[in-house]
């Protein structure tokens, strides 16, 4: 009967991750196509909208592999190479995300200092964001097992609570505090001297970080749920889920076309030539 619930559980996963990969992987190719052809090339916010499309797509392009390991058996090279790709491009997204909500908020708080960062600068924090997901994916990586054919972790030292912990702090704990600090301080600086047409942009990343906690925050429950059970060598009150509960992260890769789609008329209204660009689309 368990048998049999767990394989229920890897087709409803295997399921889903085949929906969001025919529907984001287009979805995000479009809305690359979109910057390029109708967005201002020097507006960084335009600049980490590219890069979180593209880091949706090398995130996307790996569900594939993962509907094969949820339905076949995989080596431990194939596992590695499919976990280093999802994790360095999701904590790219998480990061990308977060940068978005910091530069809303320091963009208007300090708009003298901000006017004075030219292309190769913002370069350099494009390329850092890269290279910090690429340091926080090697732990995660290097505990990612084969077992039995299916790649996943198994929490059995505390080494290996310990980065599952970390993941946790670092994907989703951190840039939660940076996001709400962030819009805590934008929004008591918009009720106070911004005006409507200077709020249009703020709209749009408020609501990919919306569709980013709706997406993430079960996943890390369950996470610090199974190091809780685990510590404790306690049973496990949610059995079978995690699979399904994890595939809905890519759910935030697949949704992100759509919120861009859903505000793009405006955006492309700023950036036409001939119009004043509002301080807040820079």
């Amino acid at each position: 009967m368990q048998n049999q619930t767990a394989s229920t559980a890897n087709l409803v996963s295997s399921s889903l991750m085949g929906l969001f990969f025919i529907v984001g992987v287009p979805g995000n190719i479009a809305v690359i196509v979109l910057i390029v052809r109708h967005f201002k090339k020097d507006n960084f916010t335009v600049h980490l909208m590219l890069n979180l499309a593209v880091a949706d797509i090398l995130c996307l392009i790996t569900l594939p592999g993962w509907i094969y390991s949820e339905l076949n058996s995989i080596g431990q090279e194939t596992c590695m190479f499919f976990t280093s790709l999802v994790y360095c491009s999701m904590y790219s997204s998480v990061i990308t995300v977060s940068a978005l909500s910091m530069y809303r908020c320091l963009r208007i708080r300090h708009p003298q200092m901000w006017s004075r960062m030219d292309r190769r600068k913002e370069r350099t924090l494009l390329f850092t964001n890269w290279v910090l997901a690429l340091v926080f994916s090697f732990p995660g990586v290097f505990t990612q097992d084969s077992i039995e054919g299916e790649c996943e972790r198994n929490l059995n030292s505390h080494g290996r609570l310990i980065v599952a912990a970390l993941e946790s702090l670092l994907g989703f704990v951190l840039p939660l505090i940076i996001i709400l600090t962030s819009y805590y301080y934008l929004h008591k600086m918009m009720t106070q001297r911004l005006k409507k047409h200077r709020q249009r942009l703020t709209q749009l990343v408020t609501r990919i970080i919306i569709m980013f906690l709706i997406c993430w925050a079960p996943h890390h429950i369950i996470k610090l749920t199974d190091i809780f059970v685990t510590f404790f060598n306690l049973e496990s009150p949610l059995p079978n889920i995690s699979d399904i509960v994890g595939c809905l992260t890519f759910l935030n890769s697949c949704v992100n076309p759509f919120l861009y789609a859903f505000s793009s008329k405006n955006l492309r209204q700023q950036n036409q030539p001939g119009r004043n660009l509002p301080m807040s689309c820079t």
